[in-house]
């Protein structure tokens, strides 16, 4: 019984975490210094806003869609909230007003989605442009200030020696985790991925529930917009261009399926990290990086390859 629950164990652990403890340890072989707590503070610092867009990710995967707009509205968060800012609304206030932005883009995705039953992908991808323009337009293009101690407060703040910014998307982890696996909410958007009629049949509304959680991930999306506000201290129209491509690629690395609604942001983690190690070791390391988004691309192709192998074989 005991060697049966320690298969079990092993198996539940994705792929990726061990591909992870082999790229560390390569990194750690190629440069004495890459496994200082330091650098490790500085892995967790730079993950933290696209560990949070990927949390957001994951819930919209697990009901078989991707949102691409994910990126745009954490742009569109750094962006509204200073405008707020510069045009007198209280910065926190502000912060505030943004995310429920980032909601209510979150639900019109949703809605879009299932009352006119257009592919997620091309939804998203509408909403991702329009999204982005919006924030152009706010900026005339280049980025736009506003100077607050709360910046500093969330980016400088430590807790056991870890940064505030980083707990906050611990908190966020531990949110997405119980609404995913302890609430009939989070059933429902397994049950959107895994068995839409069955949802039906219990009588619960497939469009409802899209609509909220296309809005629960839009909500999630927007801390991940204040946290990176908090980062860069500017509005930045395109400083998150391009995570939503990411945060897709770290959900599927942490086993999260596309077509079965199955996994979750667990997994997800260990997408996010394998991809940021890699991204601080070929820092660390010195490689050029003309050479690095080409690495990285073979090394997450590769990861998410061998995840998919292992699966089928495990299955069978």
């Amino acid at each position: 019984m005991q060697k049966t629950s320690i298969k079990q164990r092993m198996k539940s652990i994705p792929p990726v975490a061990y591909m992870l403890v082999v790229i560390i340890v390569v990194f750690s072989f190629m440069d004495p210094h890459y496994l200082s707590f330091s650098n490790f503070r500085n892995v967790l610092i730079q993950s933290t806003p696209l560990m949070i867009v990927a949390f957001a990710q994951t819930c919209i995967v697990l009901t078989q869609g991707t949102d691409l707009s994910l990126g745009a509205q954490v742009s569109f968060v750094t962006v509204f909230t200073v405008f707020l800012a510069q045009h007198g609304i209280i910065l926190e206030v502000a912060m505030v007003i943004s995310v429920l932005c980032t909601m209510l883009i979150g639900a019109i995705n949703g809605l879009i989605v299932a009352k006119g039953n257009i592919p997620p992908f091309i939804a998203t991808y509408g909403m991702q442009n329009i999204v982005n323009s919006i924030s152009l337009l706010l900026t005339a293009g280049s980025s736009i200030y506003f100077d607050s101690f709360t910046y500093r407060i969330v980016t400088e703040t430590t807790i056991l020696a870890i940064p505030l910014m980083v707990w906050i998307a611990v908190l966020v982890f531990i949110m997405v985790w119980i609404v995913l696996r302890k609430t009939k909410f989070g059933t429902n958007i397994h049950g959107l991925g895994g068995n839409k009629e069955a949802l039906v049949l219990a009588g619960i509304n497939p469009v409802k529930c899209q609509i909220k959680t296309f809005a629960f991930a839009g909500m999630i999306a927007g801390i991940a917009g204040i946290i990176t506000l908090c980062r860069v201290e500017s509005g930045q129209p395109t400083v998150a261009n391009g995570w939503e491509f990411q945060a897709v690629a770290a959900t599927l690395l942490g086993g999260t399926s596309l077509r079965e609604g199955k996994g979750g942001v667990t997994g997800t983690i260990f997408g996010v990290l394998l991809i940021q190690i890699i991204k601080n070791g070929l820092n660390v390391v010195g490689v050029q990086s003309i050479y690095q988004n080409a690495i990285i691309g073979f090394i997450v192709l590769a990861a998410i390859i061998i995840d998919a192998v292992v699966r089928i074989r495990s299955e069978k």
